[in-house]
C-alpha cells in the first residue's frame, strides 16, 4: 500500500544499497541507547520539582516554567534539528543530540539559579526532539514494512526503559535529609550519553534511502527547505498529524509531569519512595510499546492508536481516584502489602497504555516522502509537547479550586479527542519507503 501523500518531488530516485541485518540491528540498537538516555536525562526532572523549588526558594508554578521551557524546545529541536537530518543525514544529527543531551543535563547539575536551569533545560529539550527525528527516520528507512512498526516499537521502549532508570537513580540517589542531592542525580544522569556518542560514532551506518536520495537531490536542485511540509500537498497531513500528537502529549505531560508531586503531596509519600511506585509505570509501558508494534502490524497505525487512546481515557481517572481513594496512616500511605500491590498494579496499567508513543515513528514517517521526512515527522511530533505546554501551566492553577486528582483525571479529555482524530489522518500500514518517496 502506497500513502496518498507520498508524492515524490523529484523523479524516482535509484534503489538504495541494502542493509545487512547486522547493520539494521546495530542502527537499531544505537538509536535505542540515544533514546533510553535521551529519556533518562528528561525523565529525572519530575522527581526533582520540588527539591528544586526548595534550592532556589521558588514556587512550584516557577518550576513548571522549567518544564514548559522544556517542552517548546523540544518541538524547536524536532522541527529544526529534523530539517538538519534531512540535509547532512540521520547519523550525524544523532550524534549531535546524544552529544548536546548529555552536556545539557551534566550542566544541570551546576546551576546556581533557576534561570540558568531554564538555560540547560532548553538544551536538552532541543536535543530530545532532534534525537528522535532522526533516529525514528533512520530506522524506518533500513526496515522493511512488514517489521517497521515492530522496529520502533523497540526503539521506543528506550523512552519507558529511561523513564525507569530515572525512577531508579532518583530512587537511589535522592535523599529527604540532603536537599541538594538532587544535583548529582543530574550529573550521573548525564554520563551514559557520552558513551553512547561513541557507540553511534564508531558502528552505526548512514541511512542508505537518505544517501541514495541526497545525491538525487542534488543533482535534481532538491533544497529540502524548513517550509516545504507546508506546502499544499502536505499541509492537510501535517496539521491532523499535529493535532494529534498534541493531544497524545497534553495527557501524557500532564500526567507524568505531576505524578511524583501528586505521590508526594496526596498520598505523603516521601519523595525517595515515589520512584518505587513509577517503575511500576515504566514497566507497564514497555510492555505496551511491544504490543503496540504487534498490534499496529496486524491491524493497522489508525486502529491500534483509538485502542490505546481509550486504553488511556480509562485509566487516568483509575489510577488518580484509585490512588487517592487509599487509606491513609497517620496522614500517610502505609506501605502495606496490598497498598504496593495495588497501586503498582494501577502504574503498570497506566504505563502500558502509553504505548502509543511506539505508533508516531513508523505512522508519521510513512505519511511523507525521504526529502522531508524527518522534518515533517520531527515537526509533527516533537511540536506535540509545545501543545502540552498550555496543560501543565494550567495545572498548578486549578490544583487549588478542583484539587489534585481531579486535575490530574482532566488529561482523559485529551485521549479521547485524540481517539476520535486518529481516523481523520491515511493508514499507511505496508508503505514501502524509497529514495524517491
Amino acid at each position: 500500500m502506497k500513502s496518498a501523500y507520498l508524492k515524490p518531488q523529484v523523479a524516482m530516485a535509484p534503489a538504495a544499497t541494502t542493509f545487512t541485518v547486522r547493520q539494521q540491528y546495530t542502527a537499531l540498537f544505537g538509536s535505542w541507547l540515544g533514546w533510553l538516555f535521551d529519556a533518562l536525562d528528561a525523565g529525572i526532572f519530575g522527581f526533582v520539582m520540588l527539591a528544586i523549588a526548595h534550592s532556589f526558594g521558588v514556587q512550584m508554578g516557577d518550576v513548571v516554567s522549567t518544564v514548559a521551557w522544556f517542552l517548546l524546545a523540544t518541538g524547536i529541536g524536532g522541527y529544526f534539528l529534523g530539517n538538519i537530518s534531512d540535509r547532512i543525514g540521520r547519523k550525524k544529527t544523532i550524534l549531535a543530540s546524544v552529544l548536546a543531551y548529555g552536556t545539557g543535563t551534566l550542566l544541570c547539575g551546576f546551576a546556581t539559579t533557576l534561570f540558568e536551569l531554564n538555560v540547560y533545560r532548553f538544551i536538552v529539550g532541543i536535543a530530545v526532539g532532534g534525537l528522535w527525528s532522526a533516529a525514528a527516520s533512520l530506522i524506518c528507512e533500513v526496515w522493511k514494512p512488514e517489521g517497521r512498526a515492530k522496529a520502533i516499537a523497540f526503539m521506543q521502549t528506550g523512552w519507558s526503559g529511561g523513564n525507569l532508570l530515572a525512577a531508579v537513580f532518583a530512587w537511589n540517589m535522592l535523599d529527604p535529609a540532603n536537599p541538594e542531592a538532587w544535583r548529582d542525580l543530574f550529573i550521573y544522569a548525564s554520563l551514559p550519553a557520552y558513551a553512547t556518542f561513541l557507540f553511534v560514532l564508531f558502528y552505526v551506518k548512514e541511512s542508505p534511502v537518505w544517501l541514495a536520495n541526497r545525491d538525487f537531490m542534488k543533482k535534481n536542485s532538491g533544497k529540502g527547505s524548513l517550509f516545504e511540509i507546508f506546502k499544499p500537498e502536505y499541509r492537510r497531513p501535517v496539521l491532523l498529524a499535529l493535532t494529534i500528537s498534541v493531544l497524545g502529549m497534553l495527557g501524557y505531560w500532564i500526567v507524568f509531569t505531576f505524578t511524583p508531586a501528586f505521590l508526594q503531596s496526596t498520598l505523603k509519600v516521601r519523595i525517595d519512595q515515589a520512584p518505587v511506585f513509577l517503575v511500576w509505570t515504566g514497566i507497564g509501558a514497555m510492555l505496551g510499546y511491544v504490543v503496540y508494534g504487534y498490534l499496529a502490524e496486524k491491524v493497522g497505525r489508525r486502529i491500534s492508536f483509538a485502542i490505546f487512546f481509550i486504553g488511556m481515557t480509562i485509566m487516568v481517572p483509575v489510577f488518580t481516584f484509585g490512588a487517592g481513594a487509599m487509606p491513609l496512616t497517620d496522614g500517610k500511605l502505609a506501605f502495606t502489602t496490598q497498598n504496593v500491590v495495588t497501586l503498582g498494579a494501577l502504574a503498570a496499567l497506566l504505563g502500558f497504555f502509553t504505548g502509543y508513543f511506539s505508533g508516531f515513528g513508523a505512522w508519521y514517517s510513512e505519511l511523507f516522502p525521504t526529502s522531508i521526512r524527518s522534518t515533517a515527522s520531527g515537526f509533527c511530533f516533537n511540536f506535540g509537547r509545545v501543545g502540552a505546554i498550555a496543560g501543565i501551566k494550567l495545572v498548578p492553577v486549578l490544583i487549588p479550586i478542583i484539587g489534585f486528582t481531579t486535575t490530574i483525571s482532566l488529561a482523559a479529555v485529551a485521549y479521547f479527542a485524540a481517539a476520535l482524530m486518529v481516523f481523520t489522518l491515511q493508514e499507511t500500514k505496508g508503505t514501502v519507503l524509497t529514495s524517491g518517496n
